[in-house]
């Protein structure tokens, strides 16, 4: 698909697109259609924020808008982390074998 998600999207989260109307009006399948898209926007670069509470995708300039939502993705990295590092012990327990240090490789 050659449409980017970004280049629908308005600055400020007040203009927020929620994601159901977002991936309607850009001809996505699928709410999931439209977030694997964003995803690779993100991977090529785009700065492409999310309201945590369901209001949807925008843009933004703003500091404090960046900074919470940078806030919110360490915050979802550090769980993932966690629960990552508790399934590989459970997983070393089960095998006998110990994981290699830094087997994480991002």
């Amino acid at each position: 698909m050659d449409m980017k998600v970004f280049d629908s999207l308005h600055y400020g989260k007040e203009n927020a697109i929620p994601s159901k109307a977002l991936a309607k009006a850009l001809g996505f399948q699928s709410v999931r259609d439209l977030q694997k898209q964003i995803e690779r926007e993100r991977a090529a670069g785009a700065v492409i924020l999310s309201d945590p509470c369901g209001g949807g995708y925008y843009l933004s300039n703003d500091p404090d808008e960046l900074r919470r939502f940078t806030r919110t993705l360490n915050a979802r990295v550090k769980n993932t982390m966690r629960a990552a590092e508790s399934a590989q012990r459970a997983l070393d327990a089960v095998t006998g074998q110990e994981s290699i240090a830094g087997w994480y490789d991002g």
